[in-house]
């Protein structure tokens, strides 16, 4: 892997998404923080719920930002967002008003326009409320404030997200990327191989396992990540995976992002 520049201008933000928490026995984000600080970035974590609401997220979001900003006298910071965390970022610009803080917003894998795993789960009654229950106790444990995990799954399909992007415009004051990805039967992760079956049937396209490259497409969409799951995305093995170089991924997308003057 090469060494970057990453020494943007703004600090960077990054906001994860459904499941795991920034921090704990699994890290959400890996080896991905580390390496970007080696090479000259400031990071700092979006500390929403693992399993919180959408609004509820932005929310918390929202103090993380404002944190690194007043940690860093800064104007604004460059949020990097997988996942769910891509659509928390959105509200915290566009219904938050706080537009002006962010410079830009990279997202990765975010179901923009609703993730099809979501609505076949939400079918599974009544099982999915007893494991939902039992979601919520453990994220409780594990730091989530308002964990509330049907909501969250219901906010995530395509219905709800259709109302979603039309009560969240894109700032234009803030630069928008996204790329997706298509795992292809990728055995190194079977567990989204084995999701990736039922979603590419429903979807009629390919997917990362749980969200497809059209879902993801939002503002300058810099492609698909051909091979690549959704776990791999955020260095969920924390090892490294022929075909990806998730370090190297990232380091690349913060070096552009100094290159650009955010």
């Amino acid at each position: 892997m090469m060494r970057q520049d990453c020494k943007t201008q703004y600090p960077i933000v990054l906001a994860h998404g459904l499941g795991f928490p920034d921090e704990g026995a699994r890290p959400y984000w890996g080896r991905i923080p580390d390496v970007l600080r080696e090479n000259g970035a400031r990071v700092y974590f979006g500390g929403q719920d693992a399993w919180g609401t959408i609004g509820g997220n932005a929310r918390q979001l929202a103090v993380a930002v404002r944190d690194a900003m007043r940690a860093e006298s800064a104007a604004r910071v460059n949020l990097i967002a997988h996942s769910k965390g891509g659509l928390e970022a959105r509200r915290l610009i566009s219904s938050m008003g706080l537009g002006g803080c962010v410079a830009s917003l990279s997202m990765l894998s975010t179901p923009n326009r609703g993730a099809p795993m979501s609505e076949m789960l939400l079918r599974l009654h009544p099982g999915i409320e007893l494991w939902s229950a039992a979601a919520e106790r453990g994220a409780r444990r594990r730091g989530d404030r308002h964990p509330s995990v049907l909501r969250a799954g219901r906010e995530i399909t395509a219905a709800a997200l259709a109302r979603f992007n039309r009560e969240n415009p894109d700032d234009s004051r803030v630069y928008y990327q996204s790329w997706g990805a298509r795992l292809n039967g990728l055995r190194a992760d079977p567990l989204m191989d084995f999701s990736r079956r039922f979603v590419d049937r429903r979807a009629g396209e390919g997917s990362d396992g749980l969200v497809t490259p059209s879902s993801a497409r939002w503002g300058r969409y810099r492609g698909t990540l051909e091979g690549v799951s959704h776990q791999m995305l955020a260095d969920a093995f924390g090892r490294d995976i022929a075909g990806f170089d998730v370090r190297g991924f990232y380091t690349q997308l913060v070096h552009e992002l100094a290159e650009m003057g955010f």
